[in-house]
């Protein structure tokens, strides 16, 4: 019993316990900590480890909660690195979109380096698949005005009024230095076109163009006048209704006016055309080719005679017309004098002959011919309907 209280009255003086914070002291009378030991702590006995060397133990923890001691050898040997390695990975079979290849293993050289031979473990992260579309967002703010770009070349100035801007032949086509226009057609500053003088020529005006309306004479124009070479409409001399010339008008079956019948024959009319030419036509309503000769053989070149049938000096009425029956084309005889006919001539550079039959042989002819225009002479200009309807008439 007198044991018993020594044992606690000793404890007494060496353990606190506060009542205010429920921590307990050992050899301290403020504990500030749960179990507060104020010394050193000596452990009198423990249970060996796996080795028999005394300054080979530490202190563990055992399982079953206790406190013993074991030779730090019997922990394991010293501790290896472990690295992890991440490489791209294209795509392919171990990722279809690509991703990255991921590589670990432990550091068993210590070169700080995941070596090949290190690798105990691959794998891999992979890209997602492309997501769809997306909705067309919003339009975004208006940006900020850009900065003033640089002056451009800009047209260089022009040396009189109405000139005209004109870009380049070849690639970029550049406007070039203005140029005055010049030619049939005129323009002023204004923008006002006008046609220069004495620019409208014949071979610019289209037959059948001019109509009587523009025709500046003088009298009355109608079916019983006719127009003067002094620009006056007259009445013919008789006071007829109509203008008649020769034997009778001959007109076709649509009473188209085909000319004036100057000779008639038993198969054929000479006519003179409401223009003045003078041709054959046949009853038939066709009009016979005329002999005639070429420099080529193909009989079409641009030297054409037509035959005069002898080397005896011939004059030929200037309005005399050459029906070519192969093209269906007349022509002009082109050595027309200023009295209004044409005189035959030795043929030059002559070598072939176009026969009425319409084949062409090579010909040695001294005959004489009278030359022909090499530009066709067409119906309009001569008087001419395109189109002869049957039968013929002679009113």
């Amino acid at each position: 019993m007198k044991k018993t209280l020594l044992f606690v009255a000793i404890l007494a003086s060496v353990v606190t316990i506060s009542a205010q914070s429920g921590n307990v002291g050992i050899n301290t009378q403020q504990p500030t900590e749960t179990l507060d030991v104020n010394g050193t702590l000596r452990v009198r006995s423990l249970t060996d480890g796996s080795s028999s060397s005394t300054y080979d133990q530490v202190l563990v923890m055992k399982t079953d909660g206790t406190i013993g001691k074991a030779s730090r050898s019997s922990l394991g040997s010293s501790t290896l690195n472990a690295l992890v390695k991440t490489t791209i990975e294209s795509a392919g079979i171990h990722c279809s979109t690509g991703g990255l290849k991921v590589e670990s293993g432990q550091d068993t050289n210590a070169n700080g380096v995941l070596d090949a031979s290190e690798v105990t473990s691959t794998n891999y992260v992979c890209n997602g698949m492309q997501g769809v579309q997306g909705i067309q967002g919003p339009p975004g703010p208006q940006g900020a005005t850009g900065a003033t770009g640089a002056t451009g070349v800009g047209l260089t100035n022009g040396t009189a009024g109405g000139q005209v801007y004109l870009t380049s032949s070849v690639s970029p086509y550049s406007p070039q230095a203005p140029q005055t226009a010049t030619g049939d057609v005129l323009i002023s500053s204004t923008a006002v076109t006008t046609i220069a003088n004495n620019a409208i020529t014949t071979a610019k005006v289209a037959d059948n163009a001019i109509t009587l309306a523009k025709i500046s004479a003088t009298g009355t124009k109608d079916n019983t006048t006719y127009l003067r070479g002094d620009g006056t409409w007259a009445t013919p001399s008789g006071g007829g209704s109509s203008v008649s010339e020769g034997l009778g008008r001959l007109v076709d079956a649509n009473n188209q006016l085909i000319g004036y019948v100057q000779t008639m024959g038993t198969n054929s009319y000479v006519i003179k055309t409401s223009n003045g030419y003078i041709t054959t036509i046949n009853i038939d309503g066709t009009f016979p080719g005329t002999q005639s000769y070429y420099g080529d053989s193909s009989c079409s070149g641009s030297i054409k005679y037509v035959n005069s049938g002898n080397n005896t000096t011939q004059i030929r009425n200037g309005k005399y017309l050459y029906y070519e029956g192969t093209t269906g084309k007349f022509f002009k005889l082109d050595n027309v004098n200023a009295n209004g006919y044409a005189t035959n001539a030795a043929m030059v550079g002559i070598a072939y002959l176009y026969q009425i039959s319409g084949t062409c042989t090579s010909s040695a002819s001294t005959n004489y011919g009278w030359k022909v225009e090499t530009t066709e002479t067409t119906r309009a200009t001569i008087g001419l309907p395109n189109t002869i309807t049957l039968p013929l008439t002679v009113q």
